[in-house]
């Protein structure tokens, strides 16, 4: 029993760090592509 719960907790502990991941990159290029369009208006607004 606690060999099954030692690989169920190691399975989801990495699931968690695969989300965890996948969330920080999604928004760290979110937060990048804002920074860009954020310059791009604001050059069209200072031409």
């Amino acid at each position: 029993m606690s060999t099954f719960l030692i690989v169920v907790l190691g399975v989801l502990g990495f699931l968690a760090l695969v989300i965890g991941f996948l969330g920080w990159l999604f928004f760290h290029q979110g937060g990048c592509c804002v920074k860009k369009t954020a310059a791009k208006i604001s050059r069209k607004c200072a031409v």
